[in-house]
């Protein structure tokens, strides 16, 4: 199944955009992603985000891509409390699935 998704982070941006990249390259084979870009917060106050975009094939069902989402940004130590603060160490949000639209990218 084609699948996008979305990586944002507006918190050592540089590092944790890479990390986040390092992790899904391991969960799925022949992942691709866009150059980051810079852009600047919507909705919150902080500093400007680091975005990128990824795409990749899987056999994996809508709920196994999502959890395994979530589980990476968990091992990354992201949490609810920190995005409540305005601090977003990595959020990955599943965009496309097949030809489902998953969530709308307001930064694209």
């Amino acid at each position: 199944m084609k699948t996008i998704i979305a990586l944002g982070s507006n918190s050592n941006q540089e590092e944790n955009i890479s990390k986040a990249q390092t992790l899904l390259k391991q969960r799925f084979e022949g992942i691709r992603f866009s150059d980051p870009q810079w852009i600047e917060p919507i909705g919150i106050e902080s500093d400007k985000f680091l975005n990128c975009i990824g795409y990749f094939e899987t056999e994996w069902s809508l709920n196994q891509v999502r959890e395994c989402l979530k589980a990476v940004e968990q091992i990354m130590g992201d949490t609810h409390e920190n995005h409540q603060q305005g601090k977003v160490l990595i959020d990955i949000d599943l965009a496309q699935y097949g030809d489902k639209i998953v969530k709308e990218i307001i930064w694209l």
